[in-house]
């Protein structure tokens, strides 16, 4: 396992990889969990800060480059090909800084945690959607003392936030629609400090606890099923989980601490 901590995770199902973003760097790992193939050291990438697979079987890079962000295609080594310029921006977007980017069903999701918006664009960066997250959940006024901490999109293009201020998770569909769950505490199935999140095909949440150390399950009517993890040095626990993805019925969760990657089965059914 390689002493990372604190990167993003995106995978890829056409292939079976898991892509690891930290650093500054970006690590392509196959299913067996050996490292194929690394890059971000190419001055003309910039600083990586996600990179997500995409259908031609290369990548979309979000990258600092020259003091700005950019979107970057390259192909599946991680050579740039061409940028991509965003396109039809509305004018509340604007000074987007984007933290996290996904890429589900053909549309990237560019997300600005502290200023809790999130971008929606088709593969040529022209911009589809766009959605204030904040507003959806009645924090305008809250906006920059609250932001999200995790962020993911699931099959069906709902986004997938966690509040650490308000100890809550939430599903927000394509239309606006907004389902909250979660609550405070320190018992099974309770809040405390919550980090990344994700959603199999089959409809269950996972969502990481960074201050227990544990995942928790719900399943898609927002129902607790169960958690594991905690903290230790056996194979199952975890060391401050955050991000988290999902691919072929395993759950990979990043630990922090440099304790890396850990991948746990997970049913779907």
């Amino acid at each position: 396992m390689l002493p990372l901590g604190g990167v993003s995770l995106n995978y890829d199902t056409g292939h079976r990889e898991l892509v690891v973003t930290g650093g500054g760097l970006v690590r392509v790992f196959n299913d067996s969990g050996m490292e194929v193939f690394t890059f971000g050291e190419d001055p003309g990438i910039g600083g990586v800060l996600s990179a997500v697979p995409i259908d031609d079987g290369g990548l979309m890079v979000l990258s600092s480059l020259e003091g700005k962000l950019s979107l970057l295609r390259c192909n599946f080594r991680g050579e740039p090909v061409g940028r991509v310029e965003l396109k039809d921006v509305p004018e509340a977007f604007s000074n987007l800084s984007p933290t996290a980017l996904r890429y589900v069903n053909g549309k990237l999701y560019l997300a600005d945690s502290a200023q809790m918006k999130v971008l929606v664009a088709d593969g040529e960066g022209k911009v589809v959607a766009a959605h204030d997250v904040a507003k959806l959940l009645g924090l305008e006024a809250q906006r920059a003392d609250t932001g999200f901490r995790g962020f993911n999109v699931d099959g069906s293009g709902n986004l997938l936030v966690t509040v650490q201020p308000l100890f809550s998770a939430y599903v927000i569909s394509p239309a606006g629609e907004v389902k909250a769950f979660g609550i405070r505490g320190s018992g099974p199935g309770k809040f405390n400090v919550v980090g990344g999140i994700a959603r199999d095909p089959a409809g269950n949440i996972y969502v990481a606890d960074i201050l227990r150390s544990a995942v928790i399950v719900f399943d898609p009517s927002l129902k607790f099923v169960r958690e594991f993890g905690y903290r230790g040095r056996a194979a199952s626990n975890l060391a401050a989980p955050d991000e988290l993805a999902l691919g072929d019925g395993k759950l990979y969760v990043a630990n922090n601490g440099r304790r890396g990657v850990s991948v746990f089965k997970v049913g779907q059914q």
